[in-house]
C-alpha cells in the first residue's frame, strides 16, 4: 500500500491538493436509504416491486403498479460515534432531521398490445447522508502529520523558492511557519529539510472534522408488465452530490520543555465538493409461480462531474526558534480558494433477488406475507477519476490515483434480507437486515456495515402510512494523514445510527 500512496503524493503539486482513494469510496460504500417500507425491509426490494423505491433499486418493480401514487418520506437521524486512537477513546453524538424521498407514479392499468400495465415515475431520493462528526486524539511518538510535508519537499527536491509558494495548501504553509525548516551544511548551504516536531518525546495529536452534505438521486423511470409474469423496467438517473469537510488538526509537544523549538501547530482546512452526473438502472423481474419472484438489476456506472474548492491555514509555535508564525492559502492564492474540476465513474452494481410469498392453505391467492432477499455485487476498485483538462500532467496524476484505488479496494458482495406479514387486512409488520462487507484489500482494516430494521404499515384503498426504525452500525478506519516511509496510523471507528422514518402516500 505504501508505494501507491507515495504515487499520490507525487501528483499533489500538480493539483494543489491531493486526491485520496477515500474520495471515491465515499460514492460507493454506504447503506442506501429509500422509502419507509424499503428501509424496514433492509433495502431488499430487488424483486418485490410496487414501491416508489423501485425507481432507484429495480425499475422493473414499477410494472406492478395498476394505479397512480404520490409519496412523501421524511426522516430523523440520531447518530453516535466511538473512536479508538493510539490507546485513547473518544465519542461524538449528533441528531438531525433530513429529507428522505418524494415522488409520483403515473400508472396505466389498461392492457395495450403485449403490456398488461405500464407506469412512469419521477422521484427524488437521498440515498446517502454525509452529516457527521469525527473527533479523536492520542499521543504519538511514531509519526507526525508534518512528515507528509517533509516527504513532499524531499521527493520533489524542492528549492526554498518552491517550498515557499508551490504547495499552498500544505507544504508551503508548513515551510512558512517553520514547522518544516531547512537543514544546512557547515558553510550554511541548504542540504535538505527537517521537521521541528520532536517525535522522540512524542506529540499529542488531535483530529476534529465535521462533514455535511448528501448523495441524492433524481430518477425518471418506466416499468412494464407482460401478462403478470414478466416485468421490465429502466430508469434514467441524475446523481447530485454535495459534500463539505471542515477539519481542525493539531499536534502539541507532549513535554513541558520550552527549549526544543516546538510548542504546537494547528492546521484548519475547509473542503467542499459539488457534483452532478448521469446514470441508468435496468431491471427485470419474473414470476415463474404466483408465490415466487426472481429479479436481476444492473446499475450502470454513474458519470459524475465534480468541482472542488479548498482553503487552509496554519499556525505554528516554534517557541524561542521563531516564535509564533501563521500562514494561509488565501495569502498565496490572491485571496481565492483552490479549485479543481474532474470526472468520476462509479462502480457497476449487479443485484440478484428473489421473493417468496406465503398464504393460508384455505386462501392460496391471498398472500399473508413474504420473505425477500438481495445479493448485491460491487467492485469498489472500479471507481475511476478522469481529468477535465486533458493535459498530460493531470492525466498522469489521475492515473496514479486510479492505481491507488485498484491497489486498495476489492470486489464485494452485500446481502439484504426482509420480511412482511399481514396481521389484519389493513395492518402489517416488517423486519429486515443487511450486511455490507469490507471494501479494503488490507485485511488488517476491519470494516463493515450492519443494518437491522423494523416497522409497521397501514393500508386502505386510497391512503397508506408506514413507520420504520433502522439501526445501523459502521466499523471503519480513519486515517488522520498518510505517509510513505512508515506504516500509517489510524483510528478505529464505530458509528451507530438510528433512523426514524415515516412515509405517507396517496393512491389516485
Amino acid at each position: 500500500m505504501k508505494k501507491l500512496f507515495f504515487l499520490i503524493l507525487m501528483g499533489s503539486s500538480l493539483t494543489m491538493f491531493a486526491q485520496e482513494p477515500e474520495d471515491g469510496l465515499r460514492l460507493s460504500w454506504f447503506t442506501p436509504s429509500g422509502t419507509a417500507r424499503s428501509n424496514a425491509l433492509g433495502g431488499a426490494m430487488g424483486s418485490l416491486g410496487g414501491d416508489l423505491s423501485s425507481n432507484h433499486i429495480n425499475p422493473a418493480g414499477l410494472g406492478f403498479y395498476k394505479s397512480s401514487e404520490l409519496l412523501l418520506t421524511p426522516k430523523f437521524l440520531v447518530q453516535s460515534n466511538n473512536f479508538s486512537y493510539r490507546g485513547n477513546s473518544s465519542s461524538t453524538t449528533d441528531a438531525k432531521s433530513n429529507f428522505g424521498s418524494v415522488g409520483i407514479v403515473f400508472a396505466d392499468g389498461q392492457k395495450r398490445n403485449n403490456w398488461t400495465s405500464t407506469a412512469f415515475s419521477i422521484s427524488f431520493n437521498q440515498i446517502a447522508n454525509f452529516n457527521n462528526h469525527y473527533s479523536f486524539s492520542g499521543k504519538n511518538n511514531f509519526s507526525s502529520y508534518s512528515e507528509k510535508y517533509l516527504e513532499e519537499l524531499v521527493k520533489d527536491q524542492a528549492d526554498t523558492n518552491s517550498a515557499l509558494g508551490n504547495y499552498i495548501f500544505g507544504s508551503s504553509l508548513a515551510f512558512r511557519t517553520y514547522l518544516v525548516d531547512t537543514t544546512a551544511d557547515a558553510k550554511g548551504g541548504v542540504t535538505g529539510y527537517q521537521s521541528l516536531v520532536p517525535l522522540s518525546t512524542g506529540v499529542n495529536q488531535s483530529y476534529d472534522a465535521y462533514t455535511t452534505g448528501s448523495y441524492d438521486e433524481l430518477a425518471f423511470g418506466w416499468g412494464g408488465n407482460m401478462e403478470d409474469k414478466l416485468y421490465l423496467g429502466a430508469s434514467f438517473i441524475m446523481p447530485m452530490i454535495n459534500y463539505t469537510k471542515s477539519l481542525t488538526y493539531s499536534e502539541a509537544d507532549a513535554t513541558s520543555n520550552p527549549d526544543n523549538s516546538f510548542g504546537a501547530f494547528i492546521i484548519d482546512e475547509h473542503f467542499s465538493s459539488r457534483g452532478w452526473g448521469l446514470g441508468a438502472k435496468l431491471g427485470i423481474i419474473y414470476k415463474p409461480e404466483s408465490f415466487l419472484r426472481v429479479g436481476l438489476t444492473i446499475h450502470t456506472p454513474q458519470i459524475i462531474s465534480f468541482r472542488d474548492q479548498m482553503s487552509a491555514s496554519m499556525t505554528t509555535n516554534t517557541e524561542k526558534y521563531a516564535g509564533i508564525q501563521s500562514a494561509s492559502s488565501s495569502e498565496l492564492n490572491n485571496g481565492y480558494p483552490g479549485t479543481r474540476e474532474y470526472t468520476v465513474s462509479t462502480p457497476l452494481k449487479t443485484t440478484l433477488s428473489t421473493s417468496y410469498f406465503f398464504a393460508s392453505p384455505s386462501k392460496p391467492t391471498q398472500p399473508l406475507g413474504f420473505i425477500t432477499a438481495d445479493l448485491e455485487f460491487v467492485n469498489y476498485a472500479a471507481t475511476r477519476f478522469y481529468s477535465n483538462s486533458y493535459d498530460k500532467e493531470s492525466t498522469d496524476y489521475y492515473n496514479l490515483v486510479n492505481d491507488a484505488i485498484k491497489f486498495s479496494y476489492k470486489n464485494n458482495v452485500n446481502f439484504k434480507l426482509g420480511s412482511e406479514i399481514k396481521i389484519t387486512s389493513n395492518w402489517m409488520i416488517r423486519g429486515g437486515a443487511a450486511y455490507y462487507g469490507s471494501p479494503y484489500k488490507d485485511e488488517t482494516l476491519k470494516a463493515s456495515r450492519v443494518v437491522l430494521s423494523g416497522g409497521i404499515g397501514y393500508r386502505t384503498n386510497r391512503n397508506f402510512i408506514d413507520f420504520t426504525i433502522v439501526s445501523s452500525t459502521t466499523k471503519d478506519a480513519i486515517f488522520p494523514y498518510r505517509l510513505n516511509d512508515k506504516p500509517n496510523t489510524y483510528a478505529n471507528f464505530t458509528g451507530n445510527q438510528t433512523l426514524f422514518n415515516i412515509g405517507y402516500g396517496i393512491r389516485f
